[in-house]
């Protein structure tokens, strides 16, 4: 049994000790030609884990197998390979992606999928940068583009890239497919494009992902294949599995824990304070999920127990932004009110709570607000009409996304976990920052109104007035 640190806490072992594979062909041209744009393209030195996983999931049936069908055949139809963010996922796809164009099949197909597009072409663009850079490379590819894909020079093979949508996987039939974050992909894409790739002689659909949450079916179907698969299920032979993930339960700074699931970790690329200081500022659902590769639950309190009162004691003294949120029945309005200080924290305060109110009466507290002459920023998905009426009256108005959600709701909670922000011990936010819940969304997360069980208007207001002044004011622009 193998003992290096970096190994894998779960994966499909070979079919012999000394197994055939077309590793040794990627690693050799990879380390010949790749180089590191990061790293002032320094030429690609493999550490001794990729070099072992690129060996494994590349295993061949040796050409005297028992089994005439599968003789000097690549082993897995499909494989699913799951490790922490930060462990150069992306760098294996591109490596895989320059392996099913030049060393795989003739006329190859390389797809590239991903929950969109553009999320997809993070592992096109690596590859493209090297062909694009590399006057040997550049002699079997012909030009290359961002949109219409990559071809070989005598145009029987291409490259490109989809969005995780079933339209455009069906009557497809690739080569290789590399799936980018597999916790996200639905279930009747990669059916789509493993049947189209099972059409060809090797063909090869790969899942390079982190761990998921309770909504990901599909790689929770994928995980359930890969355990059948290390117990040695016979009918899942040619599907491969290869997860790091930390024991469930251990600490969030327990190192031996957390090196078995960062193979990076494991192997000195990544440095361990850095990883333990980032560790301390995330929320405990995302540290487990893309730190130590455990799957959590799409639904968990938003701010650690106690952390908001653990914030300085304070208000501000000059309003920079009023922030709206509501209710869905208009039961209660809160509006809060922040600012950026010299020092770069950030107070805020609940200055206006309404009850059973209408657009007009927010209008009117607003109107006495406005004295201020600062901006109202509001949700436009929850006051577009609110929005409206106070733009009418020629008030500065920002509206915001649900990607502003995102971004608010994260930059919130690093302040609040590092006692950047200030507040003046309202009960009302007190007790709503408390009962809040977060709920993922895609890539990241938000806090979630529906999903609380309470009402959160008061919490929400401060996420968006902290967005904003930390967005648009920088400390030293302020002046008292």
């Amino acid at each position: 049994m193998p003992t290096a640190e970096w190994y894998p806490t779960y994966w499909t072992e070979p079919l012999s000790e000394d197994f055939t594979t077309d590793g040794e062909k990627v690693i050799n041209i990879s380390q010949a030609l790749w180089r590191l744009p990061e790293k002032h393209d320094e030429i690609l030195v493999l550490t001794d884990w990729q070099k072992w996983l690129i060996r494994h999931v590349l295993e061949r049936y040796p050409d005297d197998y028992h089994d005439p069908s599968k003789a000097g055949r690549l082993r897995y139809k499909q494989v699913v390979i799951s490790m922490p963010r930060k462990n150069g996922k992306s760098l294996l796809g591109a490596l895989f992606a320059l392996y099913g164009m030049l060393l795989h099949e003739s006329a190859p197909e390389v797809i590239s999928v991903a929950a969109s597009a553009d999320q997809a072409k993070i592992v096109y663009r690596r590859l493209k940068h090297q062909v694009d850079s590399s006057e040997l490379l550049g002699h079997f590819f012909s030009k290359s583009t961002e949109h219409r894909g990559l071809w070989t020079k005598d145009g029987t093979g291409m490259y490109k890239v989809i969005g995780s949508n079933v339209a455009t996987a069906q009557g497809l039939h690739p080569s290789m497919v590399i799936f980018d974050e597999l916790h996200v992909a639905k279930e009747d894409v990669w059916t789509a494009m493993s049947l189209g790739s099972a059409t060809r002689i090797d063909g090869l659909t790969i899942g390079i992902t982190t761990a998921g949450d309770d909504t990901s079916n599909l790689l929770k179907h994928l995980y359930e294949r890969g355990f059948a698969a290390i117990q040695g299920q016979e009918d899942l032979e040619r599907f491969g599995f290869f997860c790091w993930e930390a024991p469930k339960g251990c600490a969030l700074d327990d190192y031996e824990a957390i090196k078995s699931a960062n193979p990076q970790l494991a192997s000195g690329i990544l440095n361990w304070e850095s990883v333990k200081n980032e560790l301390a500022t995330m929320p405990e659902p995302d540290a487990r999920r893309y730190r130590l590769n455990q799957f959590v639950s799409s639904m968990n309190a938003w701010i650690q127990v106690g952390a908001w009162s653990k914030c300085p004691d304070g208000r501000p003294t000059n309003p920079e932004v009023f922030a709206i949120e509501r209710t869905s029945g208009w039961e209660y309005v809160s509006i809060v009110t922040a600012e950026m200080q010299p020092d770069g924290m950030v107070a805020t305060e609940l200055v206006a709570s309404l009850n059973n109110t209408n657009i007009d009466e927010v209008v009117k507290v607003c109107m006495d607000l406005a004295k201020y002459g600062k901006p109202f920023i509001m949700d436009s998905n929850v006051l577009d009409d609110l929005g409206a009426a106070l733009k009418q009256k020629g008030f500065r108005v920002q509206m915001t996304s649900n990607k502003d959600m995102i971004s608010a709701s994260n930059n919130t909670y690093s302040r609040i976990m590092k006692r950047e922000l200030i507040h003046p011990r309202d009960e009302i936010v007190t007790l709503q920052m408390q009962r809040a819940v977060r709920k993922n969304s895609g890539e990241s997360w938000r806090i979630a109104r529906k999903d609380s069980g309470t009402d959160i208007d008061a919490a929400v207001a401060t996420v968006l007035a902290v967005w904003f002044v930390e967005t648009q004011i920088k400390p030293q622009q302020m002046v008292h």
